[in-house]
């Protein structure tokens, strides 16, 4: 009894050293991890137990008994344990690569058969012991240990959602940028991977060129685009003695660039470059503009930027990592706030949503910095240096450029590439039925 609290104190106190020290790693992660060794450790070790006294027919309560349930329950803790800390470590990084979603699913997998061999070696001498006495000793252990280690390694790899922890690729598509048809010219205004430069390029990614050198003080955290004019608008339908007013953006005025940059865990912006484009996406509601257009990328979250044009899809990430496409269809909810007041709705119908996200043990990703634009596309950061572009229709991704802190822009109008009589005329045809 006494090594079983032994056991039990030992993986409270190396739970909470562990969750200290992984503490950069996604907050499911360490949920899952805590129950992991908190409490699976226990549930797989005595099931172990029970199946090696079954084989072995060891059902009588006596020392050799104690020693398999307290051995694998052991062994589990220690795989758990020297687990986490590999996948953590240098060496598991240098084994993926530098993985981005173009190669992530075989780097995932690599990883998976690597750590199930690595926890079967851990496991082999608690076995060895386990069986200590028994003839033929080596083998009986060797089979033991593969036969059961194949059954709660895959209990274990389901407990941490298995492919579903990267589901950003394995239910969307990872393709070339190049296959998306752009519905509109845009800029896409980023922070090289090494923080030193600010680029732009088109959203395939190409002609790329360095607007900015960022040689000021402080940690670059991401770029920001504000509007050079907001007016105030009273609230429609609000009481005239305490009028509610809410915030428009004044379009035909233009943008500023700004750059987040935290200084001494301060963080403060700095103008960039004034009346870079004409129109850049913001955060809106029903045309009303919220603002927060200099939060921090760790809570750059929940609802995408857009450009105030009608729209399909709806994004939402939290701040789990999650990703959240929700198709809007008639009858979801009013279009406008006329229709919100009257409460009227439209053709009953329901939304068609999916999840996605990358939060496996081995990597998470965040998505931040989300910006909605024409033809319903989401671009936004993943991780720490991908920026990405998802079709939700098509359910394709792709990686557009490496970098951080995007900003979605309109290109300036002298740069808007001018179409052809020939060209006008195709499109003018094509839309008469």
């Amino acid at each position: 009894m006494k090594q079983f609290q032994r056991i039990l104190l030992f993986t409270l106190l190396a739970t909470t050293l562990s969750n200290v020290a992984h503490a950069n790693m996604g907050p499911a992660i360490v949920i899952q991890f805590s129950i992991h060794l908190m409490v699976l450790t226990w549930i797989v070790g005595i099931g172990e137990g029970i199946l090696l006294c079954t084989l072995f027919r060891a059902w009588r309560l006596n020392s050799a008994t104690s020693r398999i349930f307290i051995s694998m329950i052991t062994a589990n803790f220690a795989s758990a344990l020297l687990g986490s800390l590999f996948v953590n470590s240098g060496v598991a990084a240098r084994i993926m690569g530098d993985v981005t979603i173009e190669n992530l699913k075989p780097a995932f997998w690599t990883l998976v058969y690597v750590t199930f061999v690595l926890t079967m070696i851990i496991e082999f001498p608690f076995f060895l012991w386990a069986l200590h006495g028994r003839k033929w000793l080596v083998p009986k252990a060797v089979a033991a240990t593969l036969f059961l280690h194949c059954i709660s390694y895959s209990l274990l790899f389901f407990f941490y959602t298995g492919e579903g922890s990267i589901s950003l690729v394995t239910e969307l598509e990872v393709v070339s940028v190049s296959i998306f048809e752009m519905k509109e010219d845009y800029d896409l205004y980023y922070i090289s991977p090494d923080g030193k430069n600010v680029l732009r390029s088109n959203l395939a990614g190409k002609e790329t060129e360095v607007i900015a050198t960022l040689d000021m003080d402080g940690i670059p955290d991401r770029l920001c685009a504000y509007p050079k004019k907001i007016v105030e608008e009273t609230k429609e339908g609000t009481n005239k003695d305490y009028p509610e007013t809410i915030q428009r953006v004044c379009w035909e005025s233009g943008f500023d660039l700004y750059v987040l940059m935290n200084v001494n865990n301060v963080y403060k912006t700095t103008l960039l470059i004034e009346n870079f484009s004409a129109r850049s996406a913001v955060l809106l509601s029903d045309g009303e503009y919220l603002g927060f257009w200099d939060t921090e990328t760790e809570w750059d979250d929940k609802g995408f930027k857009t450009f105030g044009d009608a729209k399909k899809w709806e994004y939402y990430s939290d701040y789990w990592g999650r990703l959240t496409v929700t198709q809007v269809r008639k009858g979801d909810h009013p279009y406008t706030s006329a229709e919100r007041r009257s409460s009227s709705t439209r053709e009953p119908g329901k939304s068609i949503f999916a999840s996605y996200w990358i939060h496996a043990p081995f990597v998470q990703w965040s998505i931040r910095n989300g910006t909605h634009i024409a033809g319903d596309y989401a671009v936004f950061l993943l991780g720490k240096d991908q920026i990405c572009i998802l079709d939700p229709e098509k359910k394709r991704i792709a990686l557009i450029a490496r970098g951080f802190g995007p900003v979605v822009a309109k290109p300036p109008p002298e740069e808007i590439p001018k179409k052809s009589p020939e060209e006008t005329n195709e499109q003018t045809a094509n839309e008469v039925p």
